[in-house]
């Protein structure tokens, strides 16, 4: 008799609030720690501090000076983020400025489940594309982005501070169903 495959459960998402800035950043660092050796320099990721990356993201819940920020949650705990919104002067265009999942989470949909709802949330605000950069040597996220639709548009970018080419991917957003 064979059973049948475990269920993924899926986040509960909901808007980021002030409270989940601590949360947020464990997952932050957590994600950068497991993700990016050998992507960024060393001294990038030993640097990452706790209370500095909190205040950060508590500003940019507090102030949403670049769009949305929402969590997703699973059993009450944060176990992920995205931030989202619409690229300054181009009513049209979406971007997703960040992604994260906590490691002991990955692997078990939240990421896509993140990914979806910034999408949606951002062809409801009459966005008809969505890009984002991605660091080249990240794989896991690459093949995420890769599977919901996105593609490498040609153009590359290096932050001076990460010291790692980041990929340009986009994708044409479906229009939402009209009732």
């Amino acid at each position: 008799m064979t059973r049948p495959a475990p269920q993924e459960a899926q986040p509960a998402i909901r808007p980021a609030l002030p409270g989940d800035a601590e949360a947020m950043a464990d997952v932050f660092i957590h994600a950068w720690r497991q993700a990016y050796p050998g992507v960024v320099p060393a001294a990038v990721l030993a640097d990452l501090d706790h209370h500095q990356t909190a205040r950060w993201l508590a500003g940019l819940i507090a102030r949403r000076p670049e769009g949305e920020t929402d969590v997703g949650e699973l059993g009450g705990r944060v176990i992920g983020f995205v931030r989202y919104g619409k690229v300054p002067g181009e009513s049209a265009s979406g971007y997703v400025f960040g992604l994260y999942v906590d490691p002991g989470a990955a692997g078990q949909g939240a990421g896509q489940a993140l990914l979806r709802h910034a999408e949606q949330r951002l062809a409801e605000d009459g966005c008809t594309t969505v890009a984002l950069h991605v660091f080249e040597a990240n794989e896991r996220a690459r093949r995420l982005y890769s599977k919901a639709g996105f593609h490498p548009d040609g153009s590359t970018r290096v932050e001076p501070e990460y010291q790692a080419t980041e990929v340009r991917l986009v994708k044409v957003l479906s229009l939402p169903a009209r009732s």
